[in-house]
């Protein structure tokens, strides 16, 4: 039987894709614990309530049983602790955001550690390349489990790469949700076969591709964390750029929240747009579900930041064309591996606003063509992002590497 101690940031989350992973593997008959580096969850999607008693949160760099551990791992197994924590802080050298990460959670890796050889448990996962990675690469090698771990995008791979391609060469398997991301993991570490690209999946059942509703007055539908990688500023300004045409005016929803959200009611006002761009916070899938069906285009303009920090391929992207919603995005992330341009929807290049809104009023000026887009789309994902086809590809390496 496979046994887990999937080392996270927080869970459950809202975005559901780890989550969905580890149920599968619970109904799997994998035993399965998650290990937090930071607070249990407290918004989730509700299917995902079951996996709360699956968590455990590892504490911060000051909690006692983790200092204990760490003092205990030094005691019993110097030769280990102290070679891997000096190729950790040495590969760290040129980033002290890597160097603090490392250094803050030793104490989580040492407890890490003391869970996965107290409960007998064969693999440490890290659900992220970055620090949850390196917490699950020192517990493995604390205790001589197998260690394997999960690469996304943004602040994972791209605000730091120290110790990747260490992590990369010491994992069973790494799986890379992103094929441009599985190939740069490749030519970093320099081990072919390494990296596997596994599509994060959607549920075809519950985003069925059935008969959409768009409503009457164009509505454009953007959704995710209210964070500047996000590039929900170009969509507001791109909507202020449509021309005036005969017809209700077309109306941007944003779901989601985060720190950009008083900017971007702001930047709405300062427009002229406040009252056609509406704010719905954060929504469950039962909530957002109506939202896919009433929408004429999912506006996804991700963007690459100074520091490095992008999307991938946004789940809701995924779930959006699961349902048959054509998507207008950017073409520097990972959606372009997704979105057919032309086919599936459009693409333009990033923090260009002009070109998102001549993207978008040609959309709309031919909703017809819509309908046969949304149908490409619903074709796409069935194709490539199947989650229970991609979710076998992942139990294949697990259950593989343990056997």
């Amino acid at each position: 039987m496979i046994s887990v101690a999937w080392v996270t940031t927080t869970f459950p989350t809202m975005a559901a894709f780890i989550e969905s992973d580890v149920r599968r593997l619970i109904e799997r008959g994998a035993r399965v614990r998650v290990l937090t580096l930071g607070r249990r969850g407290t918004r989730f999607q509700p299917e995902h309530a079951v996996l709360l008693d699956h968590v455990e949160e590892l504490g911060g760099p000051f909690a006692p049983a983790s200092w204990a551990a760490l003092v205990g791992w030094l005691v019993r197994r110097p030769h280990v602790l102290i070679p891997e924590v000096v190729r950790m802080v040495w590969a760290s050298r040129g980033s002290l955001y890597a160097l603090a990460g490392h250094l803050g959670y030793l104490p989580a890796a040492a407890r890490t550690a003391a869970i996965v050889e107290r409960e007998g448990i064969g693999r440490v996962h890290g659900g992220w390349a970055h620090f949850p990675a390196s917490v699950a690469l020192l517990a493995a090698r604390l205790t001589g489990a197998r260690f394997s771990m999960s690469a996304h995008a943004g602040a994972d791979l791209y605000r730091t790469r120290a110790y990747l391609a260490q992590k990369v060469r010491a994992a069973d398997f790494v799986n890379a949700c992103v094929r441009g991301n599985a190939a740069m993991l490749e030519r970093l570490a320099g081990v072919p076969g390494r990296v596997h690209h596994i599509y994060h999946g959607v549920d075809l059942e519950r985003f069925g591709g059935g008969a959409r509703t768009p409503d009457p007055a164009p509505l454009l539908l953007a959704v995710g964390r209210l964070a500047p990688a996000k590039g929900f500023d170009l969509a507001i300004r791109a909507l202020a750029l449509l021309p005036a045409h005969d017809g209700p005016a077309p109306r941007l929803v944003l779901v989601g929240e985060g720190p950009e959200r008083a900017r971007l009611q702001g930047l709405a006002e300062e427009l002229g747009v406040g009252s056609r761009v509406r704010f719905a916070g954060t929504l469950d899938h039962d909530a957002l579900l109506p939202l896919y069906g009433r929408a004429w285009l999912l506006v996804a303009p991700s963007r690459v930041l100074a520091s490095g920090r992008r999307d991938g391929i946004p789940n809701v992207v995924v779930e959006a064309m699961a349902t048959g919603l054509p998507v207008v995005g950017t073409s520097a992330t990972g959606i372009e591996e997704i979105v057919e341009a032309g086919i599936s929807g459009w693409l333009v290049p990033p923090e260009d606003p002009q070109a998102l809104a001549a993207a978008l009023g040609a959309a709309l000026e031919q909703p017809a063509r819509l309908a046969g887009m949304g149908a490409a789309a619903r074709r796409r994902v069935a194709e490539a992002f199947d989650q229970r086809v991609n979710f076998e590809r992942l139990y294949a390496l697990m259950n593989g590497a343990a056997a």
